[in-house]
Formats: structure tokens, C-alpha cells, sequence
């Protein structure tokens, strides 16, 4: 019997495989196809299972298959459940998994910062790089670029809209965080962020068409 925890997991992974991933997409079918063969049913109203979020530790690439690690970040309940995958040969199965308070996350400073980041206005104005650039694209074909003055921003409301996150790679650190937004199973919106000088930052959005 799979815990619920587990099924959070499993679900959202679920999820994953239309969206061809690259690396974190091997991971993410093998689990679906040799740990949910029986058809689980997502715990996740239709609501979440619409809107979602992932963040991947380094901001250029999507995933990391050869690191089974991935953690579901509850900013509302305060706590992470890490879960781990081994890998024999080509096959990923379910190895281990703890839930932790959110204060002991190795992670812990990007979603500090994310939560401070979505709530104060002023400090969000501070830690975004302008002129900020919006790239438009369809498929892989940029159609439209615009910067963004502090004087036109709207706020962004990142940890309210997604209170649970999937990160990728969650044993890792790095200077760059891609945050994965997906509506009804599609990538519609993609935020980098880079730390300097033990800060970070929100550098450029991209949005799909």
C-alpha cells in the first residue's frame, strides 16, 4: 500500500510524462511505469493537477537523471517529504523516503526567499534585475521580447498561486533555480533566478504561446 506522502509524489510525477522533459523525464516514466502499473487515482483535486509548479536546481536544463532525489516543498504546512530512487542498470525503483521541517530542507534559503520574495512588494522590486525581459515563444521559436520597468511591474504572487512545489536534484546546491509553471499539463511560464553575493535574484520570465 503506497503512503499518501508517496502518492503526492507518484502523482505529480504522473503528470510529467507528456511534457518530454528531457532528463528528468527517463526518471519520472520508469517510477509511473513499474510503481503505478495498478492505475492509482491523484490525490490532488483537478484544480492542482492543472496548475503546478517544479523547480530544478540549475536554471539551464530541466531534470537530473542520474540523481534520484526529489523533495515535495509544502509552503503552507511547513514541511518537505524527500523521496529517493536508485538506479540499477537502466531500471529506477523506490528506495527510501522522510518527511523533514521545512527549517531542516538543505534547500531551505531558495523558499525562504521565494515565500519573501511573493509577499513583499519592496523586496521582490529589490531582487528582479531591470530592465527585466518577457521572451514569448512558440514551440522552440521566440515570437516576441519586452523589458519591464519597475514602474510597470505587477506583482507576483509565487508561493500563494503554488503552495506545493516538486524540485528536482533536491540534494544539490547551485547559484540558479528554473521555476517549471504548468497549466493544464502544458508549460506556459518559465522564472529564472540566480544568487549573487549570497542573494537572489529574478533575472527573466518566458512565456509559451
Amino acid at each position: 500500500m503506497i503512503g499518501i506522502s508517496k502518492k503526492y509524489i507518484y502523482a505529480l510525477l504522473l503528470l510529467l510524462v507528456p511534457f518530454h522533459m528531457s532528463e528528468g523525464e527517463e526518471l519520472s516514466s520508469h517510477i509511473i511505469n513499474t510503481l503505478l502499473s495498478g492505475g492509482k487515482k491523484s490525490p490532488y483535486p483537478a484544480e492542482t493537477q492543472k496548475n503546478f509548479v517544479i523547480v530544478s536546481i540549475d536554471s539551464l536544463q530541466f531534470g537530473e537523471v542520474n540523481s534520484g532525489a526529489t523533495a515535495l516543498i509544502n509552503l503552507k504546512k511547513k514541511d518537505v517529504t524527500k523521496t529517493n530512487f536508485t538506479k540499477k542498470g537502466s531500471k529506477w525503483s523506490y528506495s527510501s523516503e522522510a518527511t523533514i521541517p521545512m527549517q531542516r530542507f538543505e534547500q531551505n534559503e531558495f523558499f525562504d526567499f521565494l515565500q519573501r520574495f511573493s509577499s513583499n512588494k519592496d523586496f521582490q522590486i529589490n531582487h528582479t534585475v531591470f530592465p527585466f525581459p518577457i521572451n514569448t515563444l512558440k514551440g522552440k521559436e521566440q515570437t516576441k521580447r519586452k523589458l519591464i520597468m519597475p514602474r510597470d511591474w505587477d506583482h507576483l504572487s509565487l508561493s500563494e498561486s503554488y503552495p506545493q512545489v516538486l524540485l528536482f536534484k533536491a540534494t544539490s546546491n547551485g547559484n540558479n533555480r528554473k521555476m517549471i509553471i504548468f497549466r493544464n499539463k502544458e508549460i506556459k511560464e518559465e522564472y529564472n533566478f540566480i544568487r549573487i553575493n549570497k542573494q537572489w535574484y529574478l533575472i527573466e520570465k518566458y512565456e509559451y504561446e
